[in-house]
């Protein structure tokens, strides 16, 4: 992997996370390069969701250096670019899904000029153009997923981070999430997601990172790991 801070999207350098005397995360390092697909595998417990608050600022580490473009992670403006996709959808169902995009559109900081062409985009890459004015409550699952990554791809981040993306899908929600990450790999989207089922991390990770009661004891290429288990 290059060590030029240009080629790297993000980061961590002896990063420790602890609550009371419990270490969370315990001496962490780890960089992913730009335009990679990287993967967060670990048992219940074994730090990835703080992992991720650290990265969307929710919380922030005790010790060590993380970097989001170059920029440390105490900057919130090291967020600009970054999408998120939560493992469960917590939105507000009583509203329609263009009421939804417009909010988050508004917190994305979209003009508010191109506030419809913006939702419209987002809403048909992920094939949901004909369910704008649906409310939320009448999703599926899988629809719901998509909506949640439609809400991500505003503003086209350049980084995205996936918490669980595949929990819960049916096979065929499952294969259309696989093909837009496939999707956005080849347009040099960096994205890191999290997963329990290692054949995802198998067909779709370029770089993976192993984590064990907030340590890690893997980081490498998918192909490292695969001999590495």
């Amino acid at each position: 992997m290059s060590d030029n801070l240009h080629d790297v999207a993000l980061s961590f350098a002896e990063v420790d996370y602890s609550i009371g005397r419990k270490k969370i995360l315990d001496r962490v390092s780890f960089k992913v390069p730009k335009g990679t697909v990287f993967a967060i595998v670990g048992h219940n417990g074994a730090g990835k969701t703080t992992l991720f608050h650290l990265l969307l600022g929710l919380k922030f580490q005790q010790s060590g250096q993380i970097l989001l473009s170059s920029k440390s992670n105490l900057d919130y403006r090291a967020r600009a670019g970054l999408g998120y996709v939560p493992e469960r959808p917590y939105v507000e169902l009583d509203i329609t899904f263009r009421q939804h995009l417009m909010f988050h559109a508004r917190l994305s900081g979209v003009s508010i000029n191109e506030f419809a062409l913006e939702v419209v985009r987002v809403a048909n890459w992920v094939g949901l153009e004909k369910s704008l004015d649906s409310e939320l409550s009448t999703f599926s699952k899988g629809m719901l997923q998509k909506a949640l990554l439609a809400q991500a791809m505003l503003c086209d981040p350049n980084l995205l981070i996936l918490d669980e993306p595949m929990s819960g899908l049916d096979p065929d929600a499952r294969n259309e999430l696989k093909l837009k990450i496939t999707e956005l790999k080849r347009a040099k989207k960096t994205l890191i997601f999290s997963s329990h089922a290692l054949e995802d991390v198998e067909q779709l990770a370029d770089w993976v990172l192993s984590l064990h009661e907030g340590k890690v004891n893997f980081s490498g290429t998918v192909q490292e790991w695969r001999l590495s288990r």
